[in-house]
C-alpha cells in the first residue's frame, strides 16, 4: 500500500511540474494538428513526454508501450515483452505522458499493424483538453493466437485537434474543465478486475453464441448425412431384393452388379467414417488447444468434408450405374423368363393327352393281335376237336 501512495506522489508530482497550457501561443484554425505543430507543442509546451521525432506521423504520435499493465487479474512491471493469450484482456501503461492544453483534443486508436494481428481496441477513443498523466490502453485479444508485445514498441496512433477556446467570464462550475491533477494518477486507480469481468462476460456470451451457431449447423449437416445414409440403405437393400433373381440368372450381369453393390457398401461405409471422425472434430473447442492444433483439426475437416463430397458423388455415380444396368439387362431377362413360363404352362395340358393317345393306339394294337391270337387258338382247338371226334 505505502508503494502505491510513493507512485501516486510521484506520477503527481511529474504532473504538477507543467501545468496544463490554458491559452493558445500560436492561435490557428480549427482542425487536426501537422506534424510540425505537434512538434512545436511537444517540444516547446511539453504535450508529449518524453518525445521521440521517429514516432511522429505526418498527422499524428504513435504512443509506445510503458513499463505497467495488467493483465490476468495481477497489476505487473513490463521490462521486456508480455504475451497477450487469445481471448485475454490486457491494460497497458504508455510509456509518454500526455498534457492537453485546453483548446486541444486528442482520439487515439490501436495502430493497424497490430489490429490485423487480432488485438481489438476496447476504449474510449478520445482524450479531453487538459488532461495531463499517462494514458492507459484496454486491448483485447481476439485471436486464436498469442500476440507478443515489447516494451517501447509502438503501439497506438493519437491525432490532436484544436477545440474552440473556454469563455473565461464563467465559472470553473459553467466550464466543466477537466481536472488537474487527474483523480485517478496511476494504474491501480482504476477499477480493472470490474472492467475486466464484464469484458469477458460480453465476450464470452459472444463467443458462445457464435460456437453455438456452429455447432447446430454441424449438427444439421451430420443428421442430414445419417438420413442420407440410412435412406441409401434402405435403397440397397431394395435393389439388392430386385436384383437376386436377375443375378442368379445372368452371369455376367450378376458380376458387373455385384461389384457395384459391393463398391457402393465399401463408400457407405468409409462415408460413415467420415462423417464419424468430423462429428469427433466439431466437438473440439479450439480455445483450449494450442493454435496449431486447432489450424490442424480445422483442415482435417476440410479434408474430410473434401472427400465426403467426392464419395458422395462417386456412389451417386455408381448407384445410377447400377440402376441403369438393372433396367437395361434384367428387366428384359424377366421379361423373357415370364413369356416362356407362360408359353410352356400353356403347352403342358397337350403332353400328358399325346402320351395318353399313344398308349389307347399301342393297347388296341395290342388288343387286336391278342384277339386275333385267341381266334386262331380257337381254330387250332376246334380242329382238334374234330380230329378227335374221327378218330372215335
Amino acid at each position: 500500500m505505502a508503494n502505491i501512495a510513493t507512485k501516486r506522489a510521484e506520477q503527481k508530482a511529474r504532473i504538477d511540474k507543467y501545468p496544463p497550457l490554458e491559452d493558445d501561443p500560436k492561435p490557428g484554425e480549427h482542425g487536426i494538428l501537422l506534424s510540425d505543430q505537434i512538434t512545436y507543442f511537444a517540444t516547446h509546451h511539453h504535450m508529449i513526454e518524453p518525445f521521440d521525432a521517429r514516432n511522429l506521423k505526418p498527422a499524428g504520435y504513435e504512443l509506445t508501450v510503458g513499463d505497467e499493465y495488467f493483465m490476468s487479474g495481477e497489476f505487473l512491471d513490463l521490462t521486456d515483452t508480455l504475451t497477450i493469450l487469445p481471448f485475454e484482456v490486457a491494460v497497458i501503461k504508455t510509456g509518454e505522458i500526455l498534457r492537453l492544453p485546453r483548446f486541444m483534443i486528442a482520439r487515439w486508436n490501436i495502430r493497424v499493424t497490430h489490429a490485423y494481428e487480432g488485438l481489438l481496441w476496447v476504449g474510449g477513443p478520445q482524450v479531453d483538453p487538459g488532461y495531463s498523466g499517462h494514458l492507459f490502453c484496454p486491448i483485447y485479444n481476439l485471436s486464436d493466437k498469442p500476440v507478443t508485445l515489447s516494451r517501447g514498441e509502438t503501439l497506438a496512433l493519437m491525432d490532436f485537434q484544436r477545440t474552440t477556446v473556454f469563455d473565461k467570464r464563467k465559472t470553473e462550475e459553467e466550464l466543466k474543465r477537466y481536472p488537474h491533477p487527474p483523480r485517478r494518477l496511476i494504474l491501480q486507480d482504476y477499477d480493472i478486475r470490474d472492467f475486466q469481468s464484464a469484458l469477458f462476460t460480453r465476450a464470452g456470451r459472444k463467443i458462445e453464441e457464435f460456437g453455438e451457431s456452429i455447432r447446430n449447423l454441424e449438427t444439421r449437416f451430420i443428421t442430414f448425412t445419417q438420413i442420407s445414409f440410412a435412406m441409401f440403405a434402405i435403397f440397397l437393400t431394395l435393389l439388392t431384393i430386385y436384383t437376386k433373381v436377375g443375378l442368379n440368372l445372368i452371369e455376367t450381369s450378376a458380376s458387373l452388379v455385384g461389384s457395384g453393390l459391393v463398391a457402393l457398401s465399401v463408400m457407405t461405409f468409409l462415408m460413415a467414417g467420415f462423417t464419424h471422425l468430423q462429428y469427433r472434430l466439431t466437438r473440439l473447442i479450439p480455445d483450449r488447444y494450442g493454435a496449431m492444433m486447432s489450424k490442424r483439426a480445422i483442415e482435417a475437416r476440410r479434408f474430410l468434408r473434401f472427400y465426403w463430397l467426392w464419395g458422395f458423388y462417386a456412389m451417386l455415380i455408381v448407384s445410377i450405374a447400377i440402376g441403369a444396368l438393372v433396367y437395361t439387362v434384367v428387366d428384359p431377362y424377366f421379361e423373357m423368363i415370364r413369356k416362356n413360363v407362360v408359353g410352356d404352362a400353356s403347352h403342358a395340358p397337350s403332353i400328358p393327352v399325346q402320351q395318353i393317345e399313344g398308349r389307347l393306339v399301342a393297347a388296341e394294337s395290342a388288343a387286336q393281335q391278342a384277339r386275333a391270337e385267341i381266334e386262331r387258338l380257337k381254330s387250332e382247338v376246334d380242329t382238334l376237336r374234330g380230329a378227335a371226334r374221327t378218330d372215335r
